[in-house]
């Protein structure tokens, strides 16, 4: 079951998780990218119509390592260890089993990429003003 944090701890949760990540990697000293340690996605949910039940799937579905937040009409998810495939795989499943309930953006960084976890929460959001959301 993912964890349900308030809004305002989501990018110290982000950030935390990321510098354990990247020092995981560093002591594995691995050769190749692993999808499972070397990938962060972040996902956002415009949930039309915010649904209690959406919420409680949702974070019953995710893995234990998945973060869901919640912000006005905006569900935010954060996948440790997940591709951008991976989380197109989810949000399909979703998005079958509640047909066009809600709209998505997702922004998947590889961990080595990753700079600075404030610079992927800027460039989600200025995607999601570009689709025209209010977040």
């Amino acid at each position: 079951m993912a964890k349900f944090f308030p809004f305002e701890y989501f990018e110290p949760v982000f950030d935390h998780s990321v510098c354990n990540m990247k020092r995981i990697r560093r002591e594995l000293r691995l050769a190749e990218d692993l999808t499972a340690i070397d990938y962060v996605s972040i996902v956002i949910l415009n949930i039309k119509k915010y649904n209690g039940d959406f919420i409680k799937t949702l974070s019953g579905v995710l893995r234990d390592s998945d973060v869901v937040s919640v912000k006005n009409d905006f569900v935010y998810l954060f996948l440790p260890g997940t591709d951008f495939e991976g989380s197109m795989n989810i949000i399909g499943d979703f998005k079958e089993f509640y047909e066009d309930v809600f709209d998505y953006i997702i922004s998947s960084t590889i961990l080595k990429d990753l700079k600075n976890v404030a610079d992927v929460l800027s460039e989600i959001s200025r995607l999601a003003i570009d689709k025209g959301w209010r977040l």
